[in-house]
């Protein structure tokens, strides 16, 4: 066990497993397991939903009650034997997260425009939690980013390596870090989680990217001009005895975030007076440069 902690260039990027080919048959189409209709996670900013801590996964903006917003925290809590309630999803198949090679999905497009030809080519009826999801991943890659903002959906390793460059440096080295993935399928969605052990990792230019329901494995990324991150690993113990080594991700500045965000509520501070930090899912990942 251990996190997933890769240092890369770009061109070696290319060497990962990959997932089957997608096919127009709806039976042998990928579907996450937020697709499936006994868990869907439901991205964009809809209902009050909004997809991660400055826009990512899907967590309730309005209801602290909803078990995913159990991941929100400060730095000052990283005290080891203190213990959190955090929550964590089981993965029921780790390679439904790894992208499909690019030849694979360049001839499907990518667009709101065109979901009725998605639509048919997925093989969805329209009204279905399938086509309701893709729709809401595909407003959340299309929405116009905020002022000093950039953002944008990977559909596949090299646009993720495109965005990646784009912000730490064409000539940069980077490490991608991973949550590892739980072991025990019957662990609690939320459960309390003793710090046995944390490590700083990073401080600077941190790219988080988060899994979005589609037909085939899709991440938001997202980044804040000038606003510092860090990032640290945090080894924990559930009270069932799952260990995991999880990423422990801070944005330092939130001042550009809507004042009425969960975390804030959830953490008794408001927009832009303390940093608000997170833990990622295994699901999830953050791209940050190796030091030169």
């Amino acid at each position: 066990m251990g996190n997933e902690i890769v240092s890369y260039s770009f061109l070696l990027l290319l060497v990962v497993r990959l997932a089957p080919a997608v096919t127009s048959n709806g039976a042998d189409v990928l579907r996450l397991p937020s697709m499936d209709s006994d868990g869907m996670r439901i991205g964009g900013e809809n209902n009050g939903r909004h997809s991660s801590p400055g826009g990512g996964w899907a967590v309730s903006m309005d209801d602290p009650n909803d078990p995913a917003v159990q991941v929100f925290a400060l730095i000052k809590d990283l005290v080891v034997g203190k213990t959190m309630s955090i929550y964590f999803p089981y993965i029921k198949d780790p390679t439904s997260f790894q992208f499909f090679p690019k030849e694979t999905t360049r001839h499907i497009p990518f667009s709101s425009e065109a979901i009725p030809e998605l639509l048919r080519f997925f093989s969805f009826s329209p009204d279905s939690k399938q086509a309701l999801a893709m729709r809401q991943t595909l407003e959340v890659c299309e929405k116009e980013p905020k002022q000093g903002e950039v953002r944008g959906c990977a559909t596949n390793i090299e646009s993720l390596a495109d965005f990646a460059r784009g912000i730490l440096g064409s000539d940069s080295q980077v490490q991608i870090l991973r949550s590892s993935l739980l072991s025990d399928p019957s662990t609690p969605l939320v459960q309390n989680y003793t710090i046995l052990d944390f490590t700083a990792i990073s401080t600077g230019d941190i790219v988080p990217c988060h899994s979005e329901p589609y037909p085939y494995p899709v991440y938001y990324c997202h980044f804040q001009l000038g606003a510092e991150s860090r990032v640290f690993k945090v080894y924990l113990r559930g009270e069932n005895g799952e260990m995991v080594d999880s990423v422990f991700l801070c944005h330092m500045d939130t001042s550009t975030w809507r004042p009425g965000h969960v975390a804030f509520r959830l953490l008794g501070v408001k927009a832009g007076e303390s940093e608000v930090c997170h833990f990622m899912a295994a699901h999830d990942l953050a791209m940050f440069p190796v030091p030169k």
